[in-house]
Parts: C-alpha cells; sequence; structure tokens
C-alpha cells in the first residue's frame, strides 16, 4: 500500500505510466504480460480512481442533506406551533379539537421525521375540514398549502438522507478499492523495473512508488543492504 495523499499517488501513476509507455518494448520483452493491454488496463484505473469521489466529500454530503432535513423539521414545527394558534383562535377551549390536528402527538413528534410527516399530514386534512373557520380567524389557505408542502418536502429530503447513508459506507469502500487497484498496477511495473533497470540507477528511479521508497532503497545500499526482490 502507499502512505502518500491520494491525488500524489495517481499523479506518480501517471507519470510512470508514461514512462512505461516509453520503454514498452523492454517490459514486454521482459515479461511479456507487461503488454500494451496491460497499459490500457493501468490508464484506465487510473483515470477511474481519479473520477471516483473520495470518503470527505461524501460525509460533506451527507452533512448537507442533514442540515436539509433539520431545516425543513425546524420550518414544520414553526408552521404547526402557527396552525394551533389558530386553531385556538377559531375553536377556543376545545382541546379534543386540537387533537385532531396531532396536538398529543406534537411532543413526540417535534424531533422525528417520520412522526412528524404523520402530524402534518393530519393537521393538513383537518385544516382542510375546518377551512372556513380557520379563515375567519386569518389563517389562509395558502398556509395549509404551505404546511402540505413541507410535508412533501420532508419526505424528499429525507428520502435523500437515508440514501446518502447507504451509499457512503459501499461508497468510500469503492474509493479505497480504486486507488488501490491504480497502485497495484504501478507496483508490478515498479518490481520489473528494479530487475529490468538493475544497472541503471537514474531509469530505475523513474520507476519508485514513492520518494520514501526511493530514499528508502538508497540507504539501504550505502549501508550494504540488499533491497527486496522484485514483485511478480
Amino acid at each position: 500500500m502507499y502512505s502518500e495523499p491520494d491525488a500524489d499517488m495517481r499523479q506518480r501513476m501517471r507519470t510512470m505510466h508514461g514512462h512505461f509507455l516509453t520503454d514498452a518494448a523492454a517490459f514486454a520483452g521482459f515479461n511479456p504480460d507487461l503488454n500494451a493491454a496491460f497499459a490500457g488496463a493501468w490508464l484506465a484505473a487510473i483515470e477511474a480512481a481519479d473520477a471516483a469521489t473520495p470518503g470527505s466529500v461524501r460525509v460533506g454530503e451527507l452533512k448537507e442533506q442533514t442540515a436539509a432535513v433539520d431545516e425543513v423539521m425546524e420550518q414544520a414545527r414553526q408552521q404547526v406551533q402557527q396552525l394551533y394558534y389558530y386553531v385556538g383562535q377559531a375553536f377556543p377551549r376545545n382541546a379534543g379539537r386540537l387533537d385532531q390536528y396531532g396536538k398529543k402527538h406534537y411532543d413526540r413528534a417535534r424531533d422525528s421525521h417520520e412522526q412528524m410527516r404523520a402530524l402534518l399530514d393530519m393537521a393538513v386534512q383537518a385544516a382542510e375540514r375546518d377551512e372556513t373557520a380557520l379563515a375567519a380567524k386569518g389563517y389562509a389557505a395558502t398556509k395549509r398549502l404551505a404546511l402540505q408542502a413541507l410535508s412533501t418536502q420532508l419526505t424528499a429530503t429525507n428520502t435523500s438522507q437515508e440514501q446518502k447513508k447507504g451509499s457512503n459506507k459501499e461508497g468510500g469502500d469503492e474509493y479505497l478499492a480504486l486507488q488501490n487497484a491504480a497502485f497495484g498496477y504501478g507496483q508490478q511495473v515498479s518490481g520489473a523495473a528494479r530487475v529490468l533497470f538493475a544497472e541503471g540507477t537514474t531509469k530505475r528511479q523513474l520507476y519508485r512508488l514513492s520518494d520514501a521508497d526511493a530514499a528508502k532503497r538508497a540507504a539501504k545500499k550505502s549501508s550494504g543492504t540488499p533491497g527486496p526482490l522484485a514483485q511478480g
């Protein structure tokens, strides 16, 4: 595996891929599997890794979705309380009428998306029935329609949030797999280059997997410690 940032790794793979194309004949002569098809597959892997969405972006998107749901919930709480005020004006001292608007369920619904949607639907139906009485106290039909739109909006934003939660884990795993796939091709080429260009230090350096890798190999060489065998 690699230790440098993903973007740096992908750029290193692109650069190495370019060198590989230049030395294509030498690699193919050394190992027939390192051919034009291998080069094409490697480039495709790099492109796929570049196009993948990193986990940090996915987390940010989920936070945005959560904020959107929270905003709709706050609007729903405010508008429901407003409706209860008008119901109280239209039907004073009538707790039973308020219950028909979901008043007894409000405390549980205020922090629950599912229960708030159910309460909104109940309140909208009751407001339609009592439209005339509510309008006489200043609660216009447009306010009821806005409440109904909030119910629809809450359903949409919550569904989007849940879908994003479900895709984050899978998407994060896919992102890592794509990065590792691009790097894996580079590992094969780097291993072959250490043998193919054993006598050419400058050429061999073109296929190092990281700057740290190059420094480590230089230190081993100066200490007389043999480097690792080429990867197959």
